[in-house]
C-alpha cells in the first residue's frame, strides 16, 4: 500500500477529530518531511487533506458539495420526535424507569413516545420485583444506534454542556460567514 493511501485511510477513520502530525508519523512509516511531501502531492478531485494547526483532516472538495447536499436531502427522515428523545433520555439515565416517573419528569402523558421507542426496539419493558408498574430499560439496539459500548459511555452533564458551547461557537462562525 502507498503511504498516501494509508494516510488517507487513517484520516477517513478519524473523521471530524482529525489526526495530529505526530499521530500520523507514529502510525505511518514516514518522517515529518515525507509526510509533508505525501500530502503536497495528494490531488484528488473529490477529496483533500487540510491542516489546521498540527491536526490534519480529510474532507470533500467544494466540487462534491452539490452531490453531498442531494444525498443528505434524500436521506429518509427517520428521526425521533423531541418527545421521544426526552423519554429516551429519562429512561437511559434513570433505568429502570416507570411510566409514572417518566410522566412526572416530563409533566405530560408519554404513551405515544414510549410506544414509538418500544416499536423501534430502543427500549423494552422490565419487571421490577415487588412493583406492579411497568418499567423500561434501554436495549442493545439503543447502544448500537447511539454508538455506545455500555451505559457508562453516556455523556455526563459536563460533556453535554461542553458540546453545547462548541455547537454555539460553530453556529456563530456559520452566521459570520453567511453575513460576510
Amino acid at each position: 500500500m502507498e503511504k498516501i493511501e494509508i494516510i488517507e485511510g487513517l484520516l477517513y477513520i478519524a473523521g471530524d477529530v482529525g489526526l495530529t502530525e505526530e499521530q500520523l508519523i507514529m502510525h505511518v512509516p514516514v518522517t515529518k518531511q515525507q509526510l509533508q511531501q505525501e500530502i503536497e502531492k495528494h490531488h484528488k478531485p473529490h477529496l483533500e487533506i487540510s491542516r489546521h494547526g498540527q491536526t490534519y483532516f480529510l474532507k470533500t472538495t467544494p466540487r462534491m458539495e452539490k452531490y453531498i447536499d442531494r444525498i443528505l436531502q434524500d436521506k429518509p427522515k427517520n428521526r425521533l420526535s423531541q418527545a421521544a428523545l426526552e423519554v429516551l433520555a429519562i429512561i437511559a439515565y434513570n433505568q429502570p424507569a416507570s411510566r409514572a416517573m417518566i410522566e412526572e419528569l416530563r409533566g405530560v402523558q408519554s404513551d405515544g413516545p414510549i410506544t414509538t421507542l418500544l416499536n423501534k426496539g430502543l427500549i423494552m419493558k422490565k419487571n421490577v420485583e415487588n412493583e406492579r408498574a411497568s418499567h423500561f430499560v434501554t436495549t442493545r439496539t439503543f447502544l448500537y444506534v447511539f454508538g455506545l459500548e455500555s451505559l457508562a459511555d453516556l455523556p455526563t452533564q459536563d460533556d453535554i454542556q461542553e458540546q453545547e458551547e462548541i455547537d454555539l461557537f460553530f453556529d456563530n462562525l456559520k452566521e459570520e460567514k453567511n453575513d460576510g
